[in-house]
């Protein structure tokens, strides 16, 4: 068999020889080989490329995709965040409502609780005010029922003390409410018969009234008494003395209570011996009548109650002390005393023989034993 091949210059056709066909069968063998190689090569290159760009553009895609899914993602977190920092805000918004209104709540609270307070503190104020009133309303009062029941205190104890003193007397108690004196003494002679009347008021107080006395006198108009005695434990300022007379009112203190009683009761009792004398002679019992209201007389009844009533009191002041200075005092006292009825001798010498003859130391005795009650 004899091969050709085509020039591919001329287009003549070659014969070949077998050596020559199978070399260049060889050769074409070796070339369609390489050929294959290269393009099997170029093929797989291709394919690796492809593949590769594949891979590039998958991966590019991916990227792309990424890159996609970055920018959601971002938008997303944005969102969330944006979310989140919304509810933030209403979280803050909510709790600062929440606090606000817990801080308003605070203080309407306080102002309420304040405002209460206030109330609380002025109620108690008024009723520490109010208790104030009423404390010294109740202090007011007891030292006025003190006062009245020391007041009362005394009456009694002056009323018993004289109905003690002078049990044949009438001790008359003027109630409580009624206008006049608390007690009206009627002083009687051993027969009974009443000699004369001393209206007694009593004053247990802190502190001097002069009104004291114009109401006494008052009642002792009234009462149509010869005498009026104020019994205070308390004197004017300008006092010389316990017993003193002020506007025919004779003012003393509890202590010389008796004394007093005592010296005006027995210028009673003498007034009455000398109105039963003055009824046997009338010419004599108006000598009688007007010496015992001259001032001479007066005088000398107020000098020896005033030596008495002095000597009385340095006498029971000096007591304890001086025991045997109150002795010889008592001694003058008594000598002192018994110079009132030397007055008495007097008007005996007066009346003349007419007088009713008294036993010489029969009053003196019946004054000293009153003294002595007094002591």
């Amino acid at each position: 068999m004899i091969n050709t091949i085509k020039c591919p210059y001329c287009q003549k056709e070659i014969e070949l020889s077998e050596a020559l066909t199978d070399q260049i069968r060889e050769e074409q063998k070796q070339e369609i080989e390489k050929n294959f190689e290269q393009k099997l090569r170029e093929k797989i290159l291709a394919e690796q490329e492809l593949k590769i760009k594949d891979k590039e553009n998958e991966a590019e895609e991916l990227k792309k995709r990424n890159r996609e899914l970055g920018n959601q993602l971002l938008e997303l977190n944005k969102s969330l965040r944006l979310l989140r920092e919304k509810d933030e805000e209403r979280e803050l918004k909510s709790q600062k409502q929440i606090f606000d209104e817990i801080e308003k709540a605070k203080e309407n609270l306080a102002q309420k609780i304040n405002e209460e307070n206030r109330l609380k503190n002025l109620e108690k104020d008024k009723q520490i005010a109010d208790l104030k009133k009423v404390a010294e309303e109740l202090k007011r009062k007891a030292e006025q029922g003190s006062e009245q029941a020391q007041g009362e205190i005394l009456e009694l104890d002056l009323e018993n003390s004289l109905r003690n003193v002078f049990p044949q007397d009438e001790i008359l108690e003027v109630k409580k409410g009624v206008r006049g004196a608390d007690l009206v003494q009627l002083v009687k002679t051993p027969m009974g018969n009443i000699a004369g009347k001393i209206i007694w008021e009593n004053k247990r107080t802190k502190n001097w009234e002069n009104k004291w006395i114009d109401k006494l006198r008052s009642d002792q108009r009234v009462e149509k008494a010869r005498f009026a005695g104020l019994v205070s434990m308390v004197l004017p300022k300008d006092a010389p003395k316990e017993i003193i007379p002020i506007n025919k009112v004779w003012v003393t203190t509890p202590k010389y209570f008796i004394a007093l009683a005592t010296f005006l009761r027995n210028i009673l009792l003498e007034g009455a011996k000398q109105k039963a004398i003055s009824a046997q002679s009338a010419s004599t019992a108006e000598e009688l009548y007007e010496y015992l209201n001259s001032h001479e007389f007066t005088q000398q009844m107020e000098a020896i109650a005033e030596s008495y009533f002095g000597m009385q009191e340095q006498i029971i002041k000096e007591k304890v002390a001086f025991e045997t200075q109150w002795k010889r005092r008592e001694v003058q006292l008594n000598k002192m005393f018994k110079s009132l009825f030397n007055i008495y001798g007097g008007i005996t010498g007066i009346a003349g023989p007419n007088f009713p003859q008294i036993k010489g130391l029969e009053m003196l005795e019946e004054s000293k034993n009153d003294k002595d009650k007094l002591i």
